[in-house]
């Protein structure tokens, strides 16, 4: 079998010396990589068992992401061997290497033996611990799991830390930081890459330098646009960001200099300063190669020449963006295209065309979301396989198991026949008793197994849960902001004298800005598996701050008492029945009572909590008056919670809306 897997590496390092352009994905080996593999092959002649290990996890450490096909072979060895001589350790190394060479193509899977490999090198302390946490840290910042994402980055950092390893340490601060970016949290990003800086200064790592310059660079911009597109922030963001452009010229590292070049052009963008954002775009193309990546580029130059009524220019940029998505399948920029070519045919004032370009750009977009979802559907499926593989080996152990015991008492009962009657009784108790555990310890093993699969279709559900409120805001509610979009342009675009029809389109603009709302309200419940009692009152204290600026003539009042749980917690079916039911009797209150106060009011009521909304309006008489469709709405949403409801009113008294939950 070995001389097998060696001639199959003799082909496969033929083979790849001849596949060193297109769109291969080898990498050519350097003169120093070749001189170091002929000297470990040379040595593989003579070396013991051990020895061998380690040249094979050298080998295939030295082909990773140059030759994977080579790579994968040498790992196969490295497992097959240290199988062979019960070598965890090396065993360790080799699931960390088959996890490295599958993590391109299934992040999943690559997953799963990283965490092998995890649990088997944690008891050896090795090495290769430096980078088996740093690669989990990475795949589960990819999948938007950042605690874990977090918890892998400081293990890592640890180890490193421990280890005296710099390098290493420069690293997973700065990726630490990047984690925290997309968290959104931009300032801990900022001190995260400040003190990665200060390392990579020390050691003179220019490239991790330039990094951190550009790390440090993003989050002052985003945390410029969060905080209302703040000058000062983005003169910091431009500040970085030229600093790591220039650093990563002066090494040659082109593509970083041309992502950050783009970068940018971006920010002056955001400042309205097209001519820089302009020259600082121009320069980002400019860098030779990378061109499948310089699609959105152009689609960014595009918009330039849009927000500079460079109509004609901003056509042929967008046409030659597009060219370049088709001729290098990148789809995600393709769509960005089609959405820059619907601005620009909305400020032409074409709506026809206008329409096509957003119908493409919807297209693509549930295109890409499909396949992403087939994909980890897949992914998924392939879990599931292994895992009821494993089921399947653990029964058949089982068996083989059970088997080995009757074979070994029918031995006990002959040497019995012989003259040891009492031995041979106590020897059956003994092994009766030994497959009971067996058989005992080996269902455990299958429970637990179950129950591993339970908890993962539980984070599974979660997760797709979080996607769906993702895709609810960013599909439906992208949809109703082109609604409004739309119908402010057709106001505007044209001139309509008929005020029936002016009243009409401004109606839908608003029903339709109410129906973002709710979304985002319906969204946030979504994303929340228990709401606090905090989050709520947060959140109807901004209501009601909302309803007084556009009601100023209302006097509003919140008021919680001092011994009411602020600690408690709600499910979100019930925090969000519990904020609709106050929106809408404080709605009806502005709309219908001509009240002066209204006043929300929670406090406790035995060993439930009472919210009351009460108003000194024109009231009406309960008992003759038949309810609509707000008070019955309001009754079956606090009935849906386990809740009582009551509304008390009479004429010029004002009205009391009452539940207890």
């Amino acid at each position: 079998m070995r001389q097998v897997l060696l001639i199959l590496i003799f082909f496969c390092t033929v083979s790849s010396h001849g596949q060193n352009n297109g769109q291969n994905s080898t990498i050519a080996l350097t003169k120093a990589d070749s001189l170091q593999i002929i000297k470990f092959q040379n040595r593989l002649k003579s070396a013991n068992d051990k020895e061998k290990l380690e040249l094979y996890y050298n080998l295939a450490s030295l082909y990773l992401s140059k030759n994977d096909s080579v790579a994968t072979i040498y790992t196969e060895l490295l497992l097959q061997n240290a199988t062979a001589i019960n070598h965890a350790q090396s065993k360790g190394k080799a699931l960390f290497l088959k996890g490295k060479i599958i993590s391109p193509s299934s992040s999943i899977r690559a997953l799963d033996y990283f965490q092998e490999a995890t649990a088997i090198l944690e008891d050896s302390e090795d090495r290769s611990l430096k980078d088996v946490y740093f690669e989990q840290s990475q795949i589960h910042n990819l999948f938007s799991e950042f605690p874990e994402a977090l918890d892998y980055g400081f293990k890592s950092l640890e180890f490193n830390k421990i280890n005296d390893i710099e390098e290493n340490i420069l690293r997973d601060m700065s990726f630490i930081g990047y984690i925290y970016d997309r968290m959104y949290e931009f300032e801990e990003s900022i001190n995260w890459n400040r003190q990665a800086l200060k390392i990579a200064k020390r050691i003179g790592n220019k490239k991790g330098e330039a990094h951190c310059y550009g790390r440090i660079g993003i989050a002052y911009d985003e945390l410029a646009e969060k905080d209302n597109f703040n000058k000062r922030l983005f003169d910091s963001a431009l500040y970085y960001n030229k600093k790591a452009a220039k650093l990563s010229e002066s090494i040659n590292d082109l593509a970083f200099s041309r992502t950050t070049y783009s970068n940018i052009g971006n920010t002056y963008s955001k400042l309205k300063d097209y001519k820089r954002a302009e020259e600082y775009t121009l320069k980002s193309l400019a860098v030779p190669g990378f061109e499948s990546r310089k699609g959105v580029t152009l689609v960014n130059l595009g918009k330039i020449y849009l927000e500079t009524k460079r109509f004609i220019e901003a056509k042929k940029i967008l046409d030659s963006a597009m060219q370049n998505t088709l001729k290098y399948g990148t789809r995600k920029y393709q769509l960005e295209a089609y959405y820059r070519f619907h601005e620009l045919d909305v400020k032409k004032g074409d709506y026809k065309s206008a329409l096509n370009n957003y119908i493409e750009y919807k297209s693509i977009e549930d295109s890409l979301l499909n396949e992403t979802k087939t994909r980890q559907i897949a992914e998924m499926g392939e879990r599931y396989k292994t895992a009821d593989k494993e089921r399947q080996i653990l029964i058949h152990r089982a068996d083989l198991a059970e088997r080995d015991l009757i074979i070994q008492k029918r031995n006990a009962q002959l040497f019995g026949i012989i003259g040891f009657a009492v031995i041979l009784i106590f020897i059956g108790y003994l092994f009766y008793n030994q497959q009971k555990l067996r058989n005992q310890q080996l269902k455990k093993e299958s429970e637990l197994k179950d129950a591993l699969l339970k908890i993962e279709t539980q984070n599974r559900l979660q997760e797709q849960r979080l996607r769906i409120s993702r895709d609810l805001h960013d599909n439906i509610g992208a949809q109703l902001a082109f609604i409004i979009s739309s119908i402010d342009n057709l106001k505007y675009g044209f001139k309509i004298t008929d005020q029936k029809l002016n009243d009409k389109l401004t109606s839908i603009s608003d029903f339709t800005t109410e129906t973002i709302y709710e979304l985002r309200d319906t969204i946030w419940a979504m994303n929340k598996t228990e709401i606090t009692f905090e989050d709520l009152q947060s959140r109807l204290s901004n209501y009601i701050d909302k309803a007084h600026v556009f009601e100023g003539k209302i006097n509003f009042t919140f008021q919680v008492d001092k011994d009411v749980d602020i600690k408690r917690k709600f499910n979100s079916m019930e925090g969000v029945n519990i904020h609709r039911v106050i929106q809408e009797a404080i709605h009806n209150s502005i709309k219908h009572s001509n009240s002066k106060t209204i006043k929300v009011k929670v406090e406790n009521f035995l060993e439930h909590l009472k919210f009351t909304i009460s108003d000194d309006g024109q009231g009406f008489d309960s008992t003759n008056v038949e309810k609509g469709n707000g008070l019955l709405n309001m009754q079956k949403r606090i009935h849906e919670i386990g809740g009582k409801f009551e509304v008390e009113s009479s004429k010029n008294r004002g009205t009391k809306v009452s539940f207890v939950i």
